[in-house]
């Protein structure tokens, strides 16, 4: 393993620790949609796919690791060592009303490794981000009960959801391929919540924690050299909840704290579908459709119901040359758009997302897999209308997606 390599893997360590102990102040979000439920679904991966319109069901591997199918770890080729540590920057501009509001977020979005087990078979490990939640709302005028007065308040959230995920895929032949895939999720989602009664300053503050396992399965077919299929079953499951609720006076003298279980939270069942068609080596396209069946877990937020969500990435890449000397032309150009409907009905209204993608994959040292690849979305999401927020963002994403042979012998010293 080269110097490059050997320090990108110490990073790789670095960001585990740091993922697994962040606290609620690195927020991967700042959006206002984040108040519901337990977040913002994250739809940033691994590698190349944040540029392909989300899209990559179908795609067998590639130069990258493709955390979206456990089937394509069945493909890893024999030696390889696969890397990924990414990061995410977003603007978000935020419209309600004639009024604008703009914020910025930077974090870590993903780290992974992969690698195989025999010819026909790999394994990876994936730590991920699945919500996140950042939000502030201010000024908040509450009656009081029994009386013509009102009180103010202040409401922060912040926090998220970990996926720490385990893959493995195994080739049935050079044509069909298998993959499970087993996900720990855990986190703490924090509300803070500031009352202004008359002279009197009382703080709330909630720390509710989740955890729970889910479960994947996955399949890729080839059905000749340049069309492949692919599609995913994310299974239905429950999270466990637990809260930890303290309040203050003005002073820091603590008038409650309790600690009770709190409803679970249920993820549903979600299907996807993916068609990887190539044309020789220079020119593939990915389509891929998901669903999630929200609306039979029959739950519902303060102030809407969770509805089925419907999900649609297309996503295309172009090399001029991979083996070509000249450095321009052996860098992957990617562009793609996604869409979803959203899993939050309020008052009839969607809370839909739509994006464009662009990106580029640039060679890094000699390995020809090893790339640095980097992404950009702009997006919308919501509408202004009954009292909804639209939301536009500028997302970039940089991944070392790095590639190295183990237990090769070197033909010279």
């Amino acid at each position: 393993m080269n110097k490059l390599h050997i320090y990108c893997a110490i990073c790789f360590l670095l960001i585990i620790q740091k993922g697994l102990s962040q606290n609620n102040s690195n927020n991967l979000s700042s959006s206002p949609y984040s108040l519901y439920g337990l977040g913002l679904s994250n739809e940033i991966s691994t590698g190349k796919t944040n540029s392909l319109g989300k899209s990559g069901l179908a795609m067998p591997f590639n130069s990258s690791i493709n955390n979206l199918n456990p089937a394509s770890y069945g493909s890893i080729p024999l030696n390889s060592f696969l890397l990924d540590i990414g990061v995410k920057a977003e603007k978000e501009s935020l419209s309600e009303d004639g009024k604008q509001e703009t914020r910025f977020n930077a974090n870590f979005s993903n780290v992974a490794i992969a690698f195989p087990i025999s010819n026909n078979s790999g394994f990876g490990f994936t730590l991920i981000p699945f919500t996140n939640v950042g939000y502030v709302i201010q000024g908040i005028e509450t009656g009081i009960e029994g009386s013509t007065e009102t009180f103010l308040s202040n409401i922060s959230g912040s926090g998220g959801l970990n996926d720490i995920k385990l893959n493995y895929g195994y080739s049935i032949n050079e044509k069909l391929r298998f993959g499970l895939g087993a996900s720990f999720l855990f986190g703490k989602i924090k509300e803070e919540e500031t009352n202004f009664i008359d002279t009197e300053i009382i703080n709330i503050n909630e720390d509710n924690f989740y955890n729970g396992f889910r479960l994947t399965t996955g399949f890729q077919y080839d059905l000749n050299n340049t069309l492949s299929l692919g599609g995913i079953v994310n299974l239905p499951t429950k999270l466990n909840g637990d809260q930890t609720k303290t309040v203050t006076s003005i002073g820091g003298f603590n008038l409650e704290e309790t600690e009770i279980d709190i409803d679970t939270f249920k993820l549903p069942l979600e299907i996807g579908l993916g068609i990887h068609s190539k044309f020789n080596d220079q020119l593939f396209f990915n389509i891929d459709y998901k669903k999630s069946f929200w609306g039979a877990t029959n739950q519902s937020d303060l102030i809407g119901d969770y509805v089925d969500q419907d999900f649609i990435g297309l996503g295309a890449e172009y090399t001029p040359r991979k083996n070509d000397l000249k450095y321009w032309k052996k860098i992957n150009y990617r562009a793609g758009i996604n869409f979803d409907s959203g899993n939050l009905s309020i008052d009839t209204n969607r809370i839909n997302n739509f994006a464009f993608n662009l990106g580029l994959g640039l060679p890094i040292g000699a390995r020809q897999n090893s790339r640095l690849n980097l992404g950009y979305s702009y997006g919308q999401k919501g509408l202004v209308s009954n009292g909804l927020i639209k939301e536009n963002y500028h997302t970039l994403t940089l991944n070392f997606s790095l590639e190295d042979l183990w237990f090769v012998k070197r033909k010279y010293n």
